[in-house]
């Protein structure tokens, strides 16, 4: 199942219902990571540093991981026909991710983000294209790493998607919280199954009426350190993730260095980063703790030995540039693990 469409007509073909392990809705991007910065830029001057790589980023930084570990994963998504998306659908193919899901338009859906690893943070420069017939800027779609994409953008959600969501089933499902993924929650929230929620980085989206009554749906919601302060107004992620709490949803605070901090039924937990000998880029981090946590759910592990994992997963993509080049294989993440059960 690989859909095209066409300026004439849409051509949908659907061969038989599929199934996945993760279904993951959402919109991939290009990265440009530039590494080793001596400083940050200054205007007026150039720089040249040691190190660079060309990465798909955004929601794909999960689907790619979650692949990574052995798991069937479908990307819900759109790209467009120019030279960045052609990239991606290669690097989507190439990490086995299926492409039955994959929406291919006939017009440009630039989507592209420069990254600047600097002492352990990052900064982004984000483009992406608003789509066909939208009357938004493409800046108020986008967040740090991820946006809500072109057709689901303009029109709520892209109705052949709608259709083909539908068509599909999955043990669990991985999207980014945001106005116009609600058709998508909605359905998604009929189903038996986890829902697992991200953040992404929109002052608009996060402090929007709705976010709240979205987060809801979901059952486990994982925003970062900035993200959760954003959203709750409290700076210390011990009383942020109390407050994330009472949305419903099982919330963890991911906090860099200190690992994640997670409150369900009551309990406050504290699960630790992995040590690693050397943080090179830290660029799709938490992405891969997304990964690795819900490879840790459907693997049936307790919750501590789950936010492991995906301690673990982030902890290593670090290690490496882009958020996808160090993470493991579930023989590798499981050895890992084994140290600590």
């Amino acid at each position: 199942m690989w859909f095209e469409t066409s300026n004439e007509a849409e051509r949908i073909t659907i061969l038989a219902k599929a199934h996945f392990d993760v279904l993951v809705v959402g919109s991939p991007c290009v990265d440009l990571v530039f590494s080793g910065l001596p400083h940050w830029p200054v205007l007026g001057q150039e720089m040249y540093v040691p190190g660079f790589a060309l990465s798909v980023g955004a929601i794909f930084n999960t689907a790619a991981t979650l692949s990574r570990l052995g798991l069937r994963v479908g990307l819900l998504c759109e790209v467009g026909n120019d030279l960045f998306s052609r990239y991606m659908l290669e690097e989507i193919e190439r990490v086995g991710i299926s492409r039955e899901l994959i929406f291919v338009r006939d017009y440009p859906l630039l989507s592209v983000s420069i990254c600047l690893p600097y002492e352990g943070e990052r900064g982004f420069v984000s483009y992406a294209d608003a789509g066909r017939g939208s009357a938004s800027p493409a800046g108020e779609l986008l967040s740090a790493e991820q946006h809500t994409g072109s057709e689901a953008a303009a029109h709520g959600f892209a109705t052949d998607m709608l259709a083909a969501l539908e068509q599909t089933t999955s043990e669990a499902a991985f999207l980014y919280v945001y106005p116009k993924m609600r058709p998508v929650l909605e359905t998604l929230r009929q189903r038996a199954m986890p829902i697992f929620l991200d953040a992404g980085w929109s002052q608009n989206t996060l402090t929007d009426s709705c976010f709240t009554e979205l987060t809801r749906l979901g059952h486990y919601f994982m925003p970062n350190r900035a993200e959760a302060a954003m959203i709750t107004g409290k700076q210390d992620p011990e009383e942020a993730v109390r407050e994330l709490a009472q949305l419903g949803p099982t919330a963890i605070v991911k906090v860099g260095a200190s690992g994640v901090i997670a409150y369900q039924d009551g309990e406050l937990f504290h699960c630790p980063a992995l040590p690693v000998a050397k943080v090179v880029d830290t660029t799709g981090a938490g992405d891969a703790f997304d990964a690795g946590f819900i490879y840790g759910i459907l693997q049936g592990y307790a919750f501590p030995d789950a936010l492991r994992c995906g301690t673990i997963c982030g902890s290593l993509s670090t290690t490496a540039m882009t958020g996808t080049s160090a993470v493991p294989t579930a023989a590798e993440l499981e050895q890992i693990r084994a140290g600590f059960v």
